[in-house]
């Protein structure tokens, strides 16, 4: 009979090694053997969820309370999914966060089932851990920090559906930038928004020195327009951008992008009737070519056809900036709009690929695909992609034909 040689490893290895378990399946080793009865307890982490155990209430506060007193050690990473509805012991979940960061956690991950409420506050602590590395927060509260906010190895933090402050409309604000400012070595920021940010977070503004990467989104279908976003960080490498809601997006000292993904409609609505160019403010176009102009020194970017839809406006009203750096475009079509591309290639003039993402549209297309293809490709454009292609559909065969034709006068030119 083989020999047990994981039980054999010292208990320090063991408990690493159930750190990478979620914390349900850790309690069960204590099952195996007298060797394993205590080993959970030992482990410097917890990934649980509240809804993982059968009991709540006193029990379930016994069990945390257990947990905290036997593992008196570092506690590398401290994750907690909790319902604050149905339990009794939800204002004890802040306590225990509090006591995971004096813990020196490195990795704090918390996430409420339900909208956050007054007891879902976290605590002040949080804002002065010195071993935080990664921070994730959803669906809970932050309030104005009362101290100077000093994480100094604090690289990702992810905000997903957090309320920004309760007593002041500056709150959320002050709240953000604080948090920002406070991380000297942050990498990556995610901003997930919704439309309740309209009461704690009106502005979002982003300002970084260290950030190279941002996702920053925002719930779809809301209706209100009294948002708006500011991005300056000059080592921001990559961008997914995806905010139909805000009124203004403001990008700036973006020297350093090289790839964006952008799905924004700059908050000019499409309804049942068609927009035409004059429907786009002053305002609006000149928010647009600002932000493209911020962008413009990106080298990949990947666009969709809703942002296309009101660049195609835009483009009627003046010319769409060029983005002379940019050498990989994927892009999103339908062949009901194909009259967009051309106007779009024509602002790329050193694109070397070309993914476009095709649907087939019930309405025809508007375009002359026998046109000559935009200049500009015809001595750069290298490759093309074009998923979701029916050869059998005739629009498929016309753009085939066109890029064919402009891969000709490339190799021509060659």
């Amino acid at each position: 009979m083989g020999r047990d040689r994981i039980s054999e490893l010292p208990n320090a290895l063991l408990s690493q090694i159930l750190l990478h378990l979620p914390s349900k399946e850790s309690v069960k080793t204590s099952v195996l053997s007298k060797r394993w009865e205590y080993v959970w307890l030992k482990v410097p982490g917890l990934d649980l969820k509240f809804t993982d155990f059968p009991f709540w209430g006193e029990v379930f506060e016994s069990f945390m309370d257990k947990l905290f007193k036997f593992n008196q050690g570092r506690m590398q990473k401290f994750k907690l999914k909790y319902e604050h509805i149905i339990n009794t012991c939800s204002h004890r979940f802040v306590d225990w966060i509090a006591t995971a960061v004096d813990r020196e956690t490195q990795h704090l991950d918390v996430e409420s089932e339900m909208a956050p409420c007054p007891r879902d506050i976290m605590p002040q602590n949080m804002y002065k851990s010195k071993t935080l590395v990664s921070l994730k927060l959803a669906h809970v509260a932050l309030e104005n920090p009362e101290l100077v906010v000093s994480l100094p190895c604090l690289k990702t933090i992810h905000l997903e559906h957090v309320w920004y402050g309760w007593y002041n409309d500056q709150d959320g604000l002050l709240i953000v930038e604080k948090l920002i400012s406070g991380c000297p070595v942050l990498e990556e920021l995610t901003v997930v928004r919704s439309h309740d940010d309209e009461d704690t977070l009106p502005l979002l503004r982003v300002r970084s020195q260290s950030l190279q990467i941002l996702h920053l989104m925002f719930d779809w279908g809301m209706l209100s327009t009294d948002f708006s976003v500011e991005i300056d960080a000059p080592r921001l490498g990559y961008l997914r951008f995806r905010d139909s809601q805000s009124e203004m997006s403001v990008v700036k000292n973006l020297s350093s992008l090289f790839k964006i993904d952008i799905d924004s409609e700059f908050n000019v609505k499409f309804g049942i009737t068609a927009l035409e160019p004059e429907d786009i403010t002053k305002t609006k176009r000149d928010t647009i070519r600002d932000f493209l102009n911020g962008i413009s020194i990106v080298r990949h970017m990947i666009i969709s056809q809703a942002t296309l839809e009101v660049l195609y406006l835009y483009s009627k009203l003046g010319p769409i900036p060029k983005f002379h750096n940019l050498y990989h475009l994927q892009a999103a079509f339908s062949s009901s709009i194909l009259q967009l591309l051309p106007a779009f290639l024509e602002s790329c003039p050193n694109l070397t690929n070309l993914i476009l993402d095709f649907s087939v549209s019930t309405e025809a297309e508007q375009i002359d695909m026998t046109n000559t293809p935009p200049q500009c490709l015809t001595s750069t454009l290298e490759c093309v992609e074009i998923n979701k292609l029916i050869m059998k559909e005739e629009t498929g065969v016309k753009l085939v034909n066109y890029f064919l034709r402009i891969l000709q006068y490339s190799r021509n030119f060659l």
